[in-house]
């Protein structure tokens, strides 16, 4: 979970006063950019990650995988809360991610074959309709917005660390519906972080902000859209499972 408005680095850049100061400022078109890129390195990560273990070496393969768990968390950390180097650190998180997305859907799709195109069609469904009720203003991002997003977000990181000791220490078993609306709630968690990443990059545009702010902008959009995909892949194979 991050908080990008609570990052002072984040905020020092934004309260700048940037008109006429920038000679090239960030355009959505450039964050559109940028976010294919980031997107094409995750697929680079996935697809490069299964050709190492059915091609080269499962030994190799079990080694990139941990490195990659580490280097990703770590990246992840580094391009949120030091802007100006996202794109460094975004890329090394897209390529160490998407080793793990590759592998964790190739397994949930040998157990559920279908399961990760209805993955992909839920994750660009909820994309298209948090991206819509944004731009018509439905949904208004604001101080309010912020400050309940934050509450919500410590609350459940609370309430999960609570049912990792209960499920760890205790022993206890959760059902197949109490696991459906755990993975449901961080799937609204994740859908207002979308809504927190629009406001982000309109403000970054609108504002003028320097050209490297579009790299920061793209990185916390597919950071939030790859948590939405692995929250709501293991929903749809438990559905799949559960048909079966």
């Amino acid at each position: 979970m991050r908080f990008a408005s609570h990052n002072p680095v984040f905020r020092k850049i934004m309260d700048n006063p940037y008109e006429g100061t920038i000679s090239v400022p960030a355009t959505y078109k450039g964050v559109a950019a940028k976010t294919l890129y980031f997107v094409a390195m995750i697929l680079l990560g996935a697809f490069g990650g299964l050709f190492i273990l059915y091609y080269v070496s499962q030994a190799l393969f079990t080694n990139l995988l941990v490195a990659s768990l580490i280097t990703a968390f770590i990246s992840a950390l580094l391009a949120l809360w030091f802007p100006r180097l996202s794109a460094l650190f975004g890329t090394i998180y897209c390529l160490g991610e998407g080793l793990v997305v590759g592998v964790v859907s190739m397994a949930f799709e040998i157990e559920a074959p279908g399961v990760v195109l209805t993955t992909l069609m839920s994750t660009i469904v909820v994309l298209i309709v948090v991206a819509t009720l944004f731009l018509t203003r439905l949904i208004v991002v604001d101080n309010r917005f912020i400050r309940f997003l934050l509450i919500f977000a410590i609350s459940i990181l609370v309430s999960q660390i609570l049912m990792w000791i209960l499920s760890r220490g205790l022993g206890v078993q959760y059902d197949f519906w109490t696991s459906l609306l755990t993975s449901g709630i961080m799937v609204f968690l994740g859908t207002l972080y979308l809504l927190f990443d629009f406001e982000n990059i309109r403000r970054i545009v609108e504002k003028g902000a320097p050209k490297t702010m579009e790299w920061y902008a793209s990185f916390g959009l597919v950071f939030t859209v790859v948590w939405l995909y692995m929250e709501i892949l293991p929903i749809i194979a438990r559905i799949f499972f559960n048909r079966d």
